[in-house]
């Protein structure tokens, strides 16, 4: 019942709609914004994995590809390299976790032997998230695997900044549209008073 006599109002539906649209806006924007972030840590992780699967076809050996300084994946944002053989074996890698150097689950490998390229977001252990590339290198039956990656935490740090700033504008918007279609003109008429 409260809602149709608001419906009434003709201020109280302009808020509505505008309140509707700048929702609408804000959210729309936001996921753009969020999925550029995210997709965007994938370009340095593929662009390294294609150029250390052209080295390896071009002669190279997986221990001249690999830089030497490893990348500690709990705390390190650079970019890793694994170079692994068609048993997932790892024949070199700049990767460390816990003093190992881990692989994506089995099931990426049987997808990009398949396709070529697997791009996913890999959680080898709680809280370190990483943007990954799997592509497939050499001719059988020489053939293997080049594992890039990164770590997500900067961009996932990024979205929560573009996140705070996402409802701050949504909670300027209510309180502005609030103060000049709806609250009550007697409001204003007591402050009017009091001077």
């Amino acid at each position: 019942m409260l809602m149709y006599e608001l419906l009434k109002s003709r201020d109280f539906r302009i808020w509505l709609a505008i309140m509707g649209s700048a929702t609408l806006i804000i959210g729309a924007s936001y996921a753009m914004v969020q999925q550029s972030t995210r997709l965007a840590a994938n370009d340095l992780p593929l662009s390294t994995a294609q150029l250390v699967k052209k080295q390896l076809e071009g002669g190279a050996n997986p221990s001249d590809v690999v830089p030497t300084q490893t990348v500690n994946l709990r705390d390190d944002s650079g970019v890793f390299i694994i170079v692994a053989d068609s048993s997932r074996h790892v024949l070199a890698g700049s990767a460390a976790l816990d003093g190992q150097t881990p692989l994506p689950p089995k099931g990426t490998f049987d997808y990009t032997a398949k396709h070529g390229l697997d791009s996913f977001t890999w959680q080898p252990t709680s809280k370190v998230r990483l943007a990954t590339q799997v592509v497939n290198y050499g001719q059988s039956p020489n053939t293997g695997f080049v594992i890039t990656g990164q770590s997500l935490a900067p961009a996932e740090d990024r979205v929560d900044v573009y996140t705070e700033l996402a409802v701050a504008a949504w909670l300027a918007i209510l309180a502005w549209t609030y103060l000049t279609l709806l609250m009550p003109e007697s409001t204003f008429a007591r402050k009017k008073t009091k001077k």
